[in-house]
């Protein structure tokens, strides 16, 4: 499974090397991550193989209302939750456990545009800020999304989510700093949409995903059917239109 391989490969102990506030802290600038080896294994055996599949899906469907891209908090939004949220819809889930912006923006043309959506919904980041990737470089891969998506066609409506809280100190450390950045092109973009979930995720009084979005069997890093229902919620005014 890919979720399986991925959280295999991607060290999520090592917290100096992504932890922002670390006054030793060096945000990483190249390709891929910093162990190119378990980047490589993970690019052979779980985001190749994905494409794979997500090619031969579009040559059958030719087109779809909404995608929704990303990571594997997309990813694992499953068809049966996706139906059940978002009923009577064309959409299509294009998401890939382990994508960080670089690898998003790359695929772009070929398993996303090529379904002619009217809508794309997109929710990564989280795993650029695992690798301790720099914050313009994620910055400006998000912005190369946007424009890659508009140069295609302009009137294609683009829908940010927000990274939602993990139970990583790290990530919750950070994850903020880059909504406010998606909020802002939100706002000075056209046919730019932001949702908010990290609010409604988060612990009241505390940076951390709340009890009743936890996944069991120890994943700090995804959330549960709940965490989905309260993407329907806040997706669903803005897909029927």
């Amino acid at each position: 499974m890919v979720f399986a391989l991925v959280l295999s490969v991607i060290d999520c102990r090592s917290s100096s090397k992504r932890d922002y506030f670390d006054t030793s802290f060096q945000c990483f600038a190249e390709p891929g991550w910093r162990d190119d080896s378990n980047f490589k294994k993970y690019i052979e055996k779980a985001w190749i193989p994905t494409r794979l599949l997500y090619a031969e899906e579009n040559l059958r469907i030719k087109r779809t209302d909404t995608v929704f891209a990303g990571d594997s908090l997309v990813h694992l939004f499953l068809p049966d939750l996706m139906a059940k949220e978002f009923p009577g819809q064309s959409v299509t889930n294009r998401g890939i456990g382990g994508d960080m912006t670089e690898t998003l923006l790359t695929r772009m043309e070929e398993d996303i545009l090529i379904l002619h959506p009217e809508k794309i919904v997109i929710e990564i980041g989280g795993n650029d800020f695992i690798q301790g990737k720099c914050l313009s470089l994620v910055q400006n891969n998000l912005l190369a999304i946007i424009q890659k998506i508009h140069s295609k066609n302009r009137n294609t409506k683009v829908f940010l989510i927000a990274v939602p809280p993990t139970r990583v100190k790290e990530l919750n450390q950070i994850v903020p700093v880059f909504n406010l950045f998606l909020n802002q092109v939100a706002r000075t973009t056209t046919n730019v949409e932001y949702i908010e979930v990290w609010d409604s995720m988060r612990k009241i009084d505390a940076p951390t995903l709340r009890e009743e979005f936890i996944r069991p069997n120890g994943d700090s890093l995804h959330f549960n059917e709940k965490g989905y229902e309260l993407w329907g919620k806040k997706l669903r005014p803005y897909l029927q239109k």
